[in-house]
């Protein structure tokens, strides 16, 4: 036992960051930053979205679109300032299933973009007059707030005649076929941006925002620009990787691409946590999904469950440690990440007090790593005489709420 107790732990303590790794971290991280945004080679960007922040007090009834995996999502929200906002309608579909599939190669622009135009038919409830914002969270080239074309699909999709062209053009055809024409498409966005507008407009201080579900990415508000910088942040490479990373990092489809969100984003957090239970019991181990380990780690499953076979009482605990130290660092790294943002905004005049926006499961789903992440800030990160309190604000519907803000934005500045 006490051998079994001993592996366990150590291997804990290999994923378990210092507070000088952290700070190391951070300090990386705002370099970086800093080097993106002057045009310097960097392993982080600096895309200018062409969004400022919003007041809290625009109003109006929008339409918000959100499509950046296999769901597309249209809501009608009705922005009322003050008094906050309501979705009054939401249309959720799948772009794959039994009957069709809108992902595939043999799948043209426009029937991609007609399914999608009949699913905001759907919400819209008709043809009336509305603006449309649209969180699009695939990598596009963005020269204004209103388009951007797409450079590139991600995500099992492979839908041709896309890549090159202006995305809400093609959307804005779709709508005038679906007999649409009075629904303007005015914003183009990515989800950490829509998160960063949604947090800001419910009057959270958060300058900067943050998406943690599959993947993972960053973004900010720079006053230098007046508008919100995304960094693709999934690309950092200066965290300090173990044996176990580099295993997920050689077995996936793209070796040595998006390093930082390897360790950080639900699709390999579990690839993760499966070489570490392979090295830890010396067997093969199948392949299992985040919400298995959070079932694990809350008591609603067992290792046996999970595994497909029996293991001692001592060993369910080392899973469990294990577990929770593969959660940890994932919320010490985002936190050492936002310190690094938070400390270049700050420009050594000291951190405010503020909060992060974050929209994702890994917030929203597993227990205790709000505060893994807001300690690592305000613990590890900060200076001992520092004693600002950074809060995690977390954001559900951030994604489509955030459109609509942008839509709203689109009208305030004509």
């Amino acid at each position: 036992m006490a051998d079994t107790i001993k592996n366990w732990e150590s291997m804990r303590l290999a994923l378990q960051l210092s507070g000088a790794e952290l700070r190391e971290l951070a300090q990386h991280f705002r370099k970086d930053a800093e080097d993106a945004l002057a045009g310097k080679p960097s392993s982080l960007s600096a895309l200018r979205t062409y969004l400022g922040l919003p007041t809290g007090r625009e109003m109006g009834t929008f339409l918000a679109l959100d499509f950046g995996g296999t769901n597309v999502r249209a809501s009608r929200i009705r922005l009322m300032g003050e008094q906050g906002f309501v979705v009054e309608s939401k249309v959720a579909k799948p772009l794959k299933c039994a009957d069709y599939d809108y992902t595939c190669s043999s799948t043209t622009a426009e029937e991609l973009f007609d399914f999608i135009a009949a699913i905001v038919k759907e919400a819209a409830e008709g043809n009336q007059d509305y603006k449309l914002g649209f969180t699009f969270s695939f990598a596009v080239d963005q020269t204004s707030a209103k388009d951007a074309s797409l450079i590139a699909w991600s995500k099992e999709i492979a839908v041709p005649g896309v890549a090159g062209k202006p995305i809400n053009g093609l959307l804005k055809e779709a709508l005038v076929r679906a007999g649409l024409d009075r629904i303007e498409p005015v914003a183009l966005l990515n989800d950490t941006t829509a998160t960063l507008l949604s947090s800001v407009y419910q009057h959270n201080p958060s300058r900067i925002g943050i998406v943690c579900g599959t993947g993972f990415n960053m973004c900010y508000y720079e006053p230098a620009l007046q508008m919100i910088v995304n960094l693709e942040a999934a690309g950092f490479d200066g965290a300090p990787a173990t044996v176990w990373d580099r295993l997920v990092d050689e077995a996936s489809q793209q070796p040595g691409d998006h390093p930082f969100e390897k360790m950080i984003g639900g699709r390999y957090l579990s690839e993760v946590c499966r070489a570490v239970f392979g090295e830890y019991l010396k067997k093969a181990i199948p392949e299992f999904t985040t919400r298995d380990m959070n079932e694990l780690i809350s008591g609603q499953k067992t290792a046996e469950a999970i595994l497909g076979f029996a293991v001692s009482e001592e060993e369910q605990e080392g899973l469990c440690a294990l577990v929770r130290a593969v959660f940890a660092r994932a919320a010490r790294l985002i936190g050492a990440a936002s310190f690094g943002i938070l400390s270049h905004l700050a420009q050594g005049k000291g951190v405010t007090e503020q909060s992060i926006a974050i929209e994702g499961s890994l917030v929203e789903k597993i227990k205790g790593v709000p505060s893994l992440i807001e300690d690592a800030i305000c613990i590890f990160c900060m200076a001992p005489t520092e004693n600002t309190r950074i809060h995690v604000a977390p954001n559900s519907n951030g994604a489509s709420v955030g459109a609509a803000i942008a839509a709203a934005l689109s009208c305030y500045k004509l």
